[in-house]
């Protein structure tokens, strides 16, 4: 079903997504992945941004995780959406996601594979919650003229 996008229902789904991705970020690194981590050497070749950087990085990529999430979804929309399709959007996207970054991380982060785990699990659920969450807010507009 090929539908006009609605900017300002995408946009407050994209603000939604947004939240819910600091507020599982937060919680995943507060309760679940900071008590595990090794902390990365400290030489001249890496590379470590000061706070403020690493702030407006991370904020930066999350707008844009969440914009690219909800427009894709208004992509997907079929011609009954609901919970349903929400939620398996978002576990097909956080699967896509972070099964591979699961595997990655077992060689390449400095993290316990109990860490990696939690990580690959809640960032799962993570995105769960978000494609419902879409769903609920971002309601198909009037079909797009072919």
């Amino acid at each position: 079903m090929n539908t006009k996008l609605d900017v300002k229902q995408w946009g407050i789904a994209s603000l939604a997504v947004f939240v819910i991705l600091t507020i599982f970020t937060f919680i995943l690194i507060r309760l679940g992945v900071e008590p595990w981590a090794i902390p990365a050497p400290q030489g001249e070749n890496v590379a470590v941004p000061d706070a403020m950087t690493g702030r407006i990085v991370t904020y930066l990529s999350r707008l844009i995780t969440a914009a690219l999430f909800t427009f894709i979804f208004t992509k997907t929309i079929v011609e009954k959406p609901g919970m349903g399709h929400g939620i398996r959007y978002g576990l097909g996207i956080g699967l896509l996601i972070f099964v591979p970054n699961y595997i990655y991380g077992l060689v390449y982060w400095n993290l316990s594979t109990a860490a990696q785990t939690i990580f690959m699990v809640v960032g799962v659920i993570e995105f769960v919650v978000c494609g419902a969450m879409i769903a609920q807010l971002y309601k198909p507009g009037k079909p797009a003229a072919a």
